[in-house]
């Protein structure tokens, strides 16, 4: 759910809390100043809708390059790889639904969903499930490190991989159900290309939207950095004063593995902000139906905020890849494995003819030799003469064989 959602009198829009203000008298209110958020929202260009694919290619790359990056052993009985994978598990529905959604705007296509009410109705489930539950998993991944950094005594029974499990699977399940709703509380409008949300649902949607899928989530990031940082500056401080140099090295390359997931963390704030906010004035404008200027100006940067949005569900493999030598040095090492596996089959199958024809000449050479002492000891052989040539080489081909 974006910023454009949020309104419901733009024509040929796909809105997600449609009829905010009930989608009948608000076109009438917004006469005048409808038509341009409206030529705002549907005239964005061949430049935006670049942009928009771009985003959402590079995010799936990296969602599904998060599953053999985090592969390893040496990952298995940590707790942060689960809620990364789950991110990346999240995250690249949204994507592909944004992306199907923009493409088919920019193609005039927009019908295809919006008055299809059992497409309109799953891809809203979809999309609301997952736009809520990434931010919350960020949440619990960062309430993970807090734990870590805070109570590193409890680290051991608290951020295990079968608690990650538990708390991402819960995260997941308070989603859908948040979601239920939607599933029979979506309409069409004949003749036109929206689907909406139903009246008695509209207050349900926008508290979903401006408070547990944005400000909250947010709120709950900042706070939980903000206590983290602290703390480490504490821990080094105190490190200077009563360690050695020696033992203070070690605990900075402890603090510096954290560094990555911090900065997951900090960048999902980054991402999710600028439309958290936007969303919340265009909200109190739209409900106190005032300032239509501030309203027609936030749609103008409206694309700027929906690609830094995208951007929030793609981005962590590339934050670990740009922060962690380490973690470039994994990726590597698996891209090389998978190069030499390769290599080292096709050696096998180009050896296995001559193994075989190696064999083959052995063996012919084997036989060609015992024949020749068979015919050298049949002339030399006098007092023996029962003993045949035939049967040398039987015996001896035997041996050999």
């Amino acid at each position: 759910m974006t910023l454009e959602e949020t309104t419901t009198s733009m024509p040929g829009e796909i809105n997600d809390v449609d009829a905010l203000t009930n989608g009948t008298d608000s076109n009438t209110e917004f006469n005048g100043t409808d038509q341009n958020i409206s030529r705002f929202i549907n005239n964005r260009g061949p430049a935006y809708w670049y942009f928009n694919v771009i985003t959402v290619v590079l995010g799936l790359v990296g969602n599904f390059m998060i599953f053999p990056l985090l592969g390893g052993v040496k990952f298995s009985s940590l707790s942060f790889p689960v809620y990364l994978r789950f991110l990346a598990f999240s995250d690249c529905p949204v994507l592909m639904i944004f992306c199907i959604k923009e493409s088919l705007r920019y193609f005039q296509s927009s019908y295809l969903i919006g008055s299809n009410l059992a497409v309109c109705t799953l891809t809203k489930f979809i999309k609301n499930t997952t736009t809520t539950l990434s931010p919350w998993l960020v949440v619990g991944l960062t309430l993970d490190r807090f734990y870590c950094v805070v109570f590193p005594l409890k680290r051991d029974r608290i951020c295990t991989r079968r608690k990650a499990t538990i708390v991402c699977s819960c995260l997941t399940g308070f989603s859908v159900v948040l979601s239920l709703p939607l599933l029979n509380g979506v309409k069409t409008v004949p003749g036109s290309q929206i689907c909406f949300i139903k009246d008695y649902l509209v207050s349900y949607s926008t508290f979903i939207r401006m408070v547990l899928t944005a400000n909250l989530p947010c709120l709950l990031i900042l706070v939980l950095n903000i206590v983290i940082g602290i703390h480490i500056q504490r821990s080094v401080t105190f490190r200077k004063r009563f360690t050695s140099t020696s033992s203070g090295s070690t605990e900075n390359k402890l603090d510096k593995s954290l560094l990555p997931l911090m900065l997951i963390s900090i960048m999902a704030f980054v991402t999710l902000l600028p439309s958290s906010i936007a969303d919340s004035v265009v909200l109190i404008l739209l409900v106190t139906k005032s300032d239509f200027k501030t309203l027609t100006f936030i749609f103008k940067l409206w694309p700027v905020f929906n690609i830094l949005y995208l951007m929030n569900f793609g981005q962590n493999f590339y934050i670990l890849m740009a922060s962690s030598a380490n973690y470039r040095k994994i990726i590597k090492t698996k891209l090389k494995c998978q190069n030499v596996n390769g290599r080292n089959n096709n050696d096998t199958v180009s050896r296995t003819p001559g193994q075989v024809s190696a064999f083959v000449n052995f063996r012919t050479y084997i036989n060609e030799s015992s024949t020749r002492q068979s015919e050298q000891h049949s002339q030399t052989s006098v007092t023996s003469p029962t003993l045949g040539s035939d049967d040398c080489c039987t015996d001896f081909t035997e041996i050999t064989k």
